[in-house]
């Protein structure tokens, strides 16, 4: 396959830490969850967007060679540690499989020279060959997410508390309450909007009950 700019919505990109941008693929178009990995070429273009983030090697051989099978890898992936953060904002207990997946994610080692030494032959270092690029990314990922989870970033997850958003955001970043300032104002407008229902102070209701004690 070749990859573009696919179909919009395009996944969004916001700036977070790779793991939140990560576990951020998933958001709210029109009132519905929208899955920004739907498609092989939606991953290759998320991955291109981000490749100057990653450690791993990208080439475009290995965005052009995506296929359903290597998508649903990202996708589980992605849903385990969308899973994880929920467990960790919410101080709850993660499910065992969870845990089991995200470390076998992790589980492939960048390459790294090992000793190689045979009775009666002199001693040398050999290098194995490194996983393919698409696994090392998934590895690369899962890795920063264990470190996150595990406090070994200066990264505060949180996930945004603003009406119908399913984004996580790192709190630590100017203390901000909201994953956006969209989210922050739809809060506000949320709140205000419930305290005119309930007639709160600024509700007319509430005045003219107000009049009505003082006279």
């Amino acid at each position: 396959m070749t990859f573009g700019p696919p179909t919009p919505p395009l996944p969004p990109l916001h700036g977070e830490p790779l793991p939140l941008e990560f576990a951020n693929t998933v958001h709210p178009v029109a009132g519905e969850l929208l899955d920004c990995f739907r498609s092989p070429n939606h991953l290759a273009w998320w991955l291109y967007s981000c490749r100057k983030r990653l450690g791993t090697e990208l080439p475009d051989a290995a965005l052009t060679g995506i296929d359903h099978a290597e998508l649903q890898c990202f996708v589980l992936l992605r849903d385990t540690v969308r899973r994880l953060l929920d467990a960790r904002v919410n101080a709850g207990d993660p499910e065992p499989m969870d845990v089991a997946t995200i470390n076998l994610a992790a589980a492939p080692a960048p390459p790294h020279p090992v000793l190689h030494w045979p009775a009666g032959e002199a001693p040398r270092a050999v290098t194995p060959l490194p996983a393919a690029p698409l696994v090392s990314v998934r590895a690369e990922i899962a890795r920063e997410v264990i470190r996150l989870l595990s406090g070994g970033t200066t990264v505060v997850p949180r996930a945004c508390p603003a009406p119908g958003c399913v984004f996580f955001f790192d709190h630590s970043r100017s203390r901000r309450n909201w994953c956006s300032r969209g989210c922050g104002n739809r809060a506000r407008a949320a709140r205000h909007y419930a305290r005119h229902r309930r007639g709160g102070p600024d509700h007319p209701e509430a005045h003219h009950r107000e009049d009505r004690r003082r006279t």
